[in-house]
């Protein structure tokens, strides 16, 4: 019989990540773009006037990603989140349709060079995975989560995006035995959060099979990538702006009661989570405090976004706060 398991299926499974085509139409993808753009106006972002391109004049952020201010319960980012086919891709990989959603981030970056924004230079890689290796209450490891992304930009070569080292998520046990275990100064413990070193780095690239790809992706398309994939963040530098809306389902039947009642009361306070909704939930501000301009609070910071979402019953149902029976 043939193989009835979605393409992305296997190539999630087998590289660590996958491009699922067109899940938003290219009009909605334009429609988040001017979303975003809108939504950076407010801070003194101008796309018109390049001389507002720098940092003075865009939300506090970290490559790009942008987690305070709200945005992640602004209206559009929730329409991104609650998107048919978004919901329906997650719903296939889980098989079941009573997910959690995560509060997560978005990312905004313009591009960067002296035909653009001459503020800053591109970051240095960050390497890194998503996943705690060694914790303490569960197998180490091991599939938690997958993360997502919905691209509304176009991302070619050098339009910035996700960059990562196909075929690593299966390799992580044998580099801890071999390396000398987990590093207590990379590893951010019970945050879900590991950084590579460049010597880290090459003992991948020495794998077979192992190899750098920088994601590519038209407006529309959904990026998955296993948590335990190695993964960074590349700076635009041609011409494109890169918006992204990050996404990231879990079962409900992941979740402690705990947990729901921290995401309850996320939601009620419109905080920002990480990637996982669950069987964790980080909260970025209550762990690094609000966005800071130099040794002062941003005095834009907000807690609520500029335009509530639409409480409908799904919604309420991906937040935790309704049941789904």
């Amino acid at each position: 019989m043939p193989d009835a398991t979605s393409t992305w299926k296997r190539d999630l499974d087998e590289h660590g990540y996958a491009v699922i085509k067109g899940v938003v139409s290219p009009e909605r993808a334009e429609y988040y773009t001017r979303q975003a753009v809108e939504w950076a106006r407010r801070f003194g972002f101008d796309e018109q006037d390049r001389s507002t391109w720098t940092t003075a004049n865009l939300p506090v952020n970290i490559n790009g990603l942008v987690n305070d201010y709200g945005v992640s319960h602004e209206k559009w980012v929730w329409e991104a989140r609650l998107e048919p086919k978004v919901v329906e891709t997650f719903q296939e990989l889980w098989n079941t349709d009573e997910l959690l959603v995560s509060f997560d981030a978005i990312n905004f970056s313009l591009p960067i060079g002296p035909h653009a924004r001459r503020d800053i230079e591109p970051s240095a890689p960050w390497q890194h995975i998503d996943q705690q290796p060694d914790p303490t209450d569960r197998p180490p490891l091991q599939h938690e989560l997958t993360q997502g992304l919905l691209a509304v930009t176009r991302s070619g070569p050098k339009d910035g995006g996700l960059v990562l080292l196909r075929g690593s998520h299966k390799l992580l046990p044998r580099f801890f035995e071999e390396t000398g275990g987990v590093k207590a100064d990379q590893s951010w413990g019970a945050l879900n959060y590991y950084t590579f070193t460049p010597e880290d780095v090459k003992w991948f690239e020495r794998q077979p099979g192992v190899e750098e790809v920088k994601v590519e992706s038209e407006p529309g398309d959904l990026i998955l990538w296993d948590s335990r994939t190695v993964h960074w963040n590349r700076a635009p530098t041609a011409e494109q702006l890169r918006v992204v809306v990050y996404v990231c389902y879990a079962p409900r039947a992941m979740a402690t009661e705990e947990v729901l009642a921290t995401r309850k009361r996320c939601w009620e306070n419109r905080l920002a989570t990480t990637h996982w909704p669950a069987p964790f939930v980080v909260v970025p501000r209550e762990e690094y405090g609000p966005p800071r301009r130099g040794d002062e609070v941003d005095p834009l910071d907000r807690i609520r976004p500029f335009e509530e979402p639409v409480e409908t019953e799904q919604l309420l149902k991906l937040v935790g706060f309704l049941p789904y029976k």
